[in-house]
């Protein structure tokens, strides 16, 4: 009987013991994630359309996944022991040929592909004097289906866009970007870790773009790739938690005449801070390497030129664009760039900016036919219509620095451009300015004394 009472007692106190050492592990975790976490993770905007159809309770669910301590040891983790066992595909990810990560092609979203596509036909509709055009970029599943593991079965991303170019009408500009790709599918189109194409592919969706848009080639200087960086484990990767087996090379196109280079002022418009480069090359250092272009998603940038047109372009993107964008600097005296899942304005603020002589849309083909923040952007505000001078994308205000050139440029894109240059690296730093160093407004707005009037 003492006994009994005693093995009781013993098996009490085990699980005492036990409860404390949980709550203590899950106490620790807390803490670690207070302090560890992922401080990247978005946190989703609250609105009462996303509040009524349920989707802001998924997204915060999916912020707070992103958030979580150690998530990626333990997908990793995951990861291994299924393709021990022959799985090849976790997160909608596959496990591909030649140390590739493939992501598969999304199912379209149907209502806000048609609910993006009205819109976009609405405005194309509204400002009828500026020409429109959409790019989708087709995902690396679609260009390398032979890099896929056998037996992998993935939607048809050709009938998809077939579907979208129907849908968008003869009213919108087509750029066909697939056919140009699959005449270089055995080149490095795409990174093998992360579901952006890599500069190379982005090169080939420029040589397209500028024969659909009519842009002047024998314009631009003549350009030379550069590798960066030889250490890049992508989203895809991180996502899967197979993040060990490559590590992909970051490649920039600089002129091979630095001389050639067009003067840059960015403006990221959600922090006002400007900058004197596209490429932030402190980024390199950081997890996330492909925010060396543009300095990563931001809701607006506004990029002037010194560029000898008047032609301003505006783009609405995701992350796709953010490599293809410094190819077209050359052709355009300012470019403003919208990411509508950050942007929280609309279009009408939007046309105010310049006075836009195109319209782009550019995105990667998985991107659009799930995205739900591009209608919304492209939405006008309640009861307030649009201006006769607005519809023809004429601005209600006018930028007095839009055509001013920096004299005092040259100094903060750093003193290597004056420079011998004896290997790419070298090259590089001078094309990007030495990192997007933040600059001051005095000296870096520009200011070649030429006005919108004066020029056009």
């Amino acid at each position: 009987m003492e006994q009994s009472q005693k093995r009781k007692k013993k098996k009490v106190y085990t699980k005492q013991i036990t409860a404390l050492v949980f709550l203590g592990v899950l106490i620790v975790l807390c803490l670690f994630n207070l302090i560890m976490g992922n401080k990247k993770a978005v946190k989703p905007r609250i609105t009462p359309e996303s509040l009524l159809d349920g989707s802001y309770m998924e997204d915060y669910g999916n912020y707070f996944t992103e958030c979580f301590w150690g998530r990626g040891a333990f997908k990793g983790l995951n990861f291994f022991v299924q393709t021990m066992f022959g799985k090849r595909e976790s997160e909608g990810i596959y496990k591909g040929n030649g140390k590739y990560l493939l992501e598969e092609i999304a199912a379209p979203d149907e209502k806000a592909m048609e609910e993006n596509i009205r819109k976009i036909q609405e405005l194309a509709g509204t400002y009828y004097q500026i020409p429109v055009y959409v790019m989708l970029a087709p995902n690396a599943a679609y260009i390398q289906p032979e890099k896929l593991p056998a037996y992998a079965v993935v939607r048809d991303q050709k009938k998809q866009f077939d579907d979208v170019k129907e849908r968008l009408g003869a009213g919108i500009n087509w750029i066909e970007v697939s056919k140009a790709l699959l005449k270089h599918s055995d080149e490095e189109l795409y990174y093998r870790t992360d579901n952006n194409w890599t500069s190379l592919g982005a090169f080939y969706g420029y040589e397209a773009l500028a024969a659909a848009m009519g842009l002047d080639m024998s314009r631009a200087p003549a350009l030379a790739p550069y590798v960066v960086n030889n250490d890049f484990i992508g989203s895809l990767a991180q996502k899967s938690g197979y993040g060990k087996g490559y590590e992909d090379s970051i490649t920039v196109y600089a002129p091979k005449n630095i001389k050639d280079t067009v003067k840059i002022l960015m403006t990221d418009m959600d922090t006002g801070k400007k900058y004197a480069t596209l490429y932030d090359s402190e980024k390199l250092e950081k997890e996330d390497k492909y925010s060396l272009f543009l300095g990563g998603n931001s809701g607006m940038l506004d990029i002037k030129t010194t560029a000898d047109t008047t032609d301003r372009l505006l783009i609405f993107k995701d992350s796709y664009a953010n490599c293809l964008i410094p190819f077209l600097a050359p052709y355009y005296r300012e470019i403003v760039a919208v990411d509508a899942s950050i942007y929280e304005g609309n279009i009408q603020e939007i046309m105010q900016k310049a006075k836009f002589t195109s319209i782009l849309f550019l995105y990667n083909g998985n991107s659009f036919v799930t995205d739900t923040d591009l209608s919304k952007v492209l939405s006008l505000p309640a009861a307030s219509g649009t201006q006769e001078g607005e519809a023809k994308g004429v601005p209600v205000t006018q930028d007095n620095n839009t055509d001013e050139v920096s004299e005092a440029q040259d100094e903060t894109s750093g003193g290597t451009e004056n420079e011998d240059r004896t290997d790419s690296e070298e090259e590089t730093s001078g094309a990007d300015g030495e990192g997007m160093e933040e600059q001051d407004t005095e000296n870096t707005d520009l200011q070649d004394g030429e006005t919108d009037d004066e020029t056009e």
